[in-house]
C-alpha cells in the first residue's frame, strides 16, 4: 500500500498520509530522525496495524521507524496530529 504524507506537526512528530484510492489517512508518530516532507510518497503492506512499524519512504529512498496511532477521515487528521 502507498500513502502521501499530506499533514505534518514537526513539532510533535506527528505525521498524516492519505493512503492511496481510499480517502482515508493514517496518523503516525516518527519515532526516527528521516523525517518525511509534505507529498512524499511512503510505502507499508497493511497501513491499518496500529503500533511500532517501519515505513518505507519511496520519495527519499529510506526506511523509518513510526507509531501508527490512527486511521481516520479528512476532517479529523489535522485534529490527530494536534494541529
Amino acid at each position: 500500500m502507498k500513502a502521501v504524507v499530506k499533514v505534518a506537526n514537526r513539532h510533535r512528530g506527528m505525521f498524516g498520509a492519505e493512503i492511496e484510492g481510499l480517502g482515508e489517512y493514517v496518523v503516525f508518530e516518527l519515532l526516527d530522525s528521516s523525517e518525511p516532507e509534505i507529498g512524499d510518497v511512503v510505502s507499508h503492506p497493511d497501513f491499518y496495524s496500529i503500533g511500532g512499524e517501519t515505513f518505507k519512504n519511496l520519495s527519499q529512498g529510506c526506511e523509518a521507524e513510526v507509531f501508527v496511532q490512527n486511521i481516520c477521515g479528512a476532517s479529523l487528521v489535522k485534529q490527530q496530529c494536534f494541529l
